[in-house]
């Protein structure tokens, strides 16, 4: 009957569930909690009537409820209840695609960055690529751009050893889907070297790739030149763009 009977200040509440005092008086503003004023100090005291309410607060903030939805919910009857937190499970749902989707590009992005080391590490390795199919990009193809938002890792150059200045840029899409579109810039496969190509974002847009040419070409014939954006980045102040580059050995 003691304890029953206990009452608690506002402090004592705070520390014992590790919340904000201020939070305790926001609920009760908001009639959640009932409280009660201390005749003889004037100090906010809650009854273990309370530790509950708080507690049954808490865990229903954990589920994502609002407290507009948790003041209500003694009141709703068991269908409406149930439809509440059917609800909520929808928009938890909704929320774990949208954080998945965010995790999923983060290791694209933590993916390319790696890809830079690597390619400084061992320059001029050589790779099998596997079929690859890239198609024209312009930033007014509203889906192409909607395609490159969602992974500006697609955005690819096409180039040939033979014509270097006859620079095409687009966008790499699955090969099974080649047919819908009218342009392709390259299909195929084969064997390249892989370096790391650096393009200064200033006028002009100087890069590197001619030397990385000059490199391979001292071994092996170089046909075709796809490059494969990876991130922009600075290096001593000098703002880039970093390119996966490709380089077909067609001996």
């Amino acid at each position: 009957m003691m304890f029953m009977e206990r009452r608690f200040q506002i402090g004592e509440i705070a520390k014992m569930f590790d919340i904000a005092s201020s939070k305790l008086r926001y609920w009760e503003s908001q009639g959640i909690l009932a409280g009660c004023r201390n005749k003889k100090n004037g100090y906010r005291e809650y009854d273990v009537s309370d530790l509950m309410t708080i507690s049954d607060v808490i865990f229903y903030q954990s589920l994502g409820l609002s407290l507009k939805h948790i003041s209500e919910i003694e009141l709703l009857n068991l269908p409406d209840h149930n439809t509440l937190c059917q609800q909520q499970m929808a928009e938890l749902q909704k929320q774990q695609q949208e954080i998945e989707g965010r995790i999923r590009k983060l290791q694209w992005h933590i993916d390319a960055l790696n890809e830079i080391t690597f390619l400084r590490e061992k320059p001029y390795t050589l790779e099998t690529m596997e079929t690859l199919c890239i198609v024209p990009f312009e930033l007014i193809e509203i889906e192409k751009l909607r395609q490159y938002i969602e992974n500006p890792y697609l955005y690819s150059r096409v180039q040939h050893t033979k014509t270097l200045p006859a620079e095409r840029r687009g966008l790499a899409v699955p090969t099974c889907e080649r047919e819908q579109y009218p342009e392709i810039l390259w299909h195929g496969s084969g064997t390249f070297a892989v370096c790391l190509m650096r393009e200064q974002i200033c006028p002009g847009y100087p890069n590197d790739l001619q030397y990385h040419m000059e490199q391979i070409q001292k071994s092996h014939q170089t046909g075709y030149i796809i490059s494969r954006f990876l991130t922009c980045g600075a290096e001593n102040g000098i703002p880039y763009d970093f390119y996966k580059t490709y380089i077909e050995i067609t001996e």
